[in-house]
């Protein structure tokens, strides 16, 4: 633990932080998490260009080749029953997928944060009443409550994205208040109370770049859910609709064809797992990477 000086407040102790060099050496200790790392970054890069590596549109249909076997035609995967390129369909559906788990999660933060925070540090109603009413959201499974949001709201890629991150709002809540609870009692808030800080510094320069580390563990752990919450809500006509390519949608209509050409299930459920195993190993290593008990 080291000390800033603050204007108006003195010397205040705040909890010291490893460098980015040593996060890193502890880091690729990890080989799991190393491979995680590059599976995201591999699926992100995916996304962003998918207009370079892409060869074929995502939508035109080419009725003269359909359900084509991979490696037929000039189609390294093949062609779904419309006969649409399947390696381009999963290339840019990377783009929806990763859409939905990236801002579905973000949104959740959003909310969460300030919401734990204030239920942690401030306790009394205000933490009453969030933890209520975070119990019993959490009484429903996380899925059962995307799939009646987007029933609700209706199927497109927005509504995917707020019945998704509001989901997962009870977990990063509570996430919030428990690290807001913990850091509250730490000396260096205690010392920024007594100096009489206001509590929008308490909250904003203490507590919150303090908790930023579970919280990016939350974030990494949260995504893959999203995604296969998405997966699955696009599986039900809930999600993407046609012909925006999602691995959801494209899962859902391969479902006809299993039993003949099982390639075109295979190959976007194959990317949804390696997807969503990727950023789990990456929340795998940042959780032991920000845990002291593991350096």
């Amino acid at each position: 633990m080291t000390t800033v000086t603050i204007p108006g407040e003195g010397s205040v102790p705040v909890l010291s932080q490893p460098s980015r060099q040593g996060w890193w050496r502890r880091f690729r200790r990890r080989p799991p998490a190393v491979l995680g790392l590059a599976g995201v970054v591999i699926v992100v890069a995916v996304a962003v260009f998918a207009p370079l590596l892409a060869h074929y549109s995502p939508i035109v249909s080419q009725f003269g080749h359909v359900l084509e076997g991979p490696f037929s035609s000039g189609h390294i995967l093949g062609t779904d029953e419309l006969g649409r390129d399947e390696l381009s369909r999963l290339i840019y559906g990377s783009q929806a997928t990763l859409e939905v788990g990236v801002l579905a999660t973000l949104l959740a933060m959003a909310i969460a944060i300030p919401v734990g925070i204030a239920a942690g540090y401030y306790r009394g109603a205000a933490d009453m009443v969030a933890m209520r009413v975070t119990d019993v959201v959490l009484a429903f499974p996380f899925l059962l409550i995307a799939v009646g949001l987007a029933a609700i709201f209706g199927p497109s890629l927005q509504n995917v994205i707020l019945a998704l991150g509001i989901a997962q709002l009870p977990g990063s809540v509570r996430i919030a208040r428990a690290e807001a609870m913990a850091l509250r009692e730490q000396d260096f808030v205690q010392a920024a109370i007594v100096t009489g800080a206001k509590d929008r510094v308490i909250l904003f320069r203490h507590l919150f770049p303090n908790m930023l580390s579970p919280l990016m563990v939350q974030a990494s752990v949260s995504i893959p859910a999203a995604i296969l919450g998405s997966a699955l809500l696009s599986f039900l006509g809930l999600g993407v609709q046609p012909p925006t390519p999602s691995w959801g949608n494209m899962l859902a209509s391969a479902q006809t064809y299993l039993y003949n050409d099982p390639w075109i299930a295979i190959f976007p459920g194959v990317a949804i797992f390696l997807t969503t195993l990727s950023f789990n190993l990456l929340g795998d290593g940042l959780r032991d990477l920000f845990d002291p008990s593991m350096r």
